[in-house]
């Protein structure tokens, strides 16, 4: 129970987060991250038509910035964090693994705003210093990925073929 009410404070603005300021870079960085997740979501949803649970195993990175983009509104730093931990393995892990040419231009641009938006979670949580975020969030972050691994990979494995697919940029584009 204590753990409940500790990460229900740790979402809200305690004295640690009282200064927490929306500034010019983090404003870009959402909006610019933002417009890229839609254009994914468009990609996989209107053009690819893989449905909601196809795009939500192939497009994490979308989900990931739109959860970077409530704690970015919201002010918390805690569900900021908890989203770097996602767009760290999806989008900076992205930059590894995806090619880079083709259709997956578009994608690396998306990963690299997420890099940078993971970058500037970091640097602001340190600056100034959110300990208790950094932890709650880092928590919370990993609470969302372990399952959502696992749930690719059984995803991935019952589809074979859509990882080379989706790794090498040849979408079956309309």
């Amino acid at each position: 129970m204590q753990a409940m009410t500790a990460l229900r404070q740790g979402l809200t603005t305690g004295d640690e987060q009282a200064g927490f300021r929306r500034g010019v870079v983090g404003w870009i960085l959402m909006v610019v991250s933002g417009l890229s997740a839609l254009n994914s979501t468009y990609v996989f949803l209107g053009t690819l038509k893989t449905g909601v649970i196809g795009w939500l195993m192939m497009n994490t990175c979308a989900p990931s910035i739109a959860l970077f983009v409530a704690g970015f509104l919201l002010g918390s730093p805690v569900v900021m964090v908890a989203a770097s931990v996602l767009m760290m393995r999806y989008g900076t892990g992205g930059l590894f693994v995806f090619d880079w040419r083709g259709y997956n231009l578009y994608a690396q641009a998306g990963h690299v705003l997420m890099t940078l938006a993971v970058i500037y979670v970091l640097v602001e949580s340190v600056k100034h210093g959110r300990w208790r975020a950094l932890t709650l969030g880092a928590a919370l972050g990993v609470a969302i990925l372990v399952p959502l691994t696992i749930l690719q990979t059984a995803w991935f494995n019952a589809h074979p073929g859509m990882l080379e697919m989706l790794f090498s940029g040849t979408y079956p584009m309309q």
